[in-house]
């Protein structure tokens, strides 16, 4: 039981670093617009390719940040609908829905990877300005979604553990 809290505590650390790159991206790709608003306001001068990059920087956080937002229960949920049941009811159906979405994730990180290592082989280039390799930008989605499914294992355990003492 020493090992898995140990691996929780790593784990929490790695999604509080993730959560700090995407605020990292974030800082940056307001500073980058601005600079080229104010540049091209004020000398005519803009970056054809800023657009592209702050498209990646995007995906990029957004995935470093879901897995935060799971961890603090700040995602959708229909609080109206299970706000009516009782304590124990609640936590069931809050199991069940996790059990579901560890299913599909499973699925999801399966077949991103699968893309991902594709990509990687064939050295597939997106066709645009810069013509980057593929696999460096999507990388983070299997990783991101892998550390949903971890996440959501450990939000159907505590919902488990919530049935069980009430």
């Amino acid at each position: 039981m020493k090992t898995l809290n140990r691996a929780g505590v790593i784990f929490d650390r790695s999604i509080d670093y993730m959560l700090l790159a995407a605020a990292i991206i974030i800082v940056i790709d307001a500073i980058v617009v601005s600079v080229d608003v104010i540049l091209r306001k004020s000398f005519g001068i803009t970056w054809n390719l800023l657009y592209e990059m702050i498209t990646y920087t995007l995906v990029w956080m957004t995935f470093l940040g879901t897995t935060s937002l799971m961890r603090s229960l700040g995602h959708v949920k229909m609080d109206s609908v299970t706000g009516r049941l009782s304590p124990k009811t609640r936590a069931i159906v809050n199991f069940i829905t996790s059990c579901m979405c560890i299913i599909l994730l499973a699925g999801i990180v399966f077949y991103t990877s699968r893309l991902t290592v594709f990509d990687y082989q064939n050295h597939f280039a997106l066709a645009t300005i810069l013509n980057p390799p593929k696999w460096p930008i999507e990388i983070i989605i299997p990783i991101g979604f892998l550390m949903l499914f971890i996440q959501v294992i450990r939000n159907a355990y505590a919902y488990f553990n919530t049935y069980k003492t009430i």
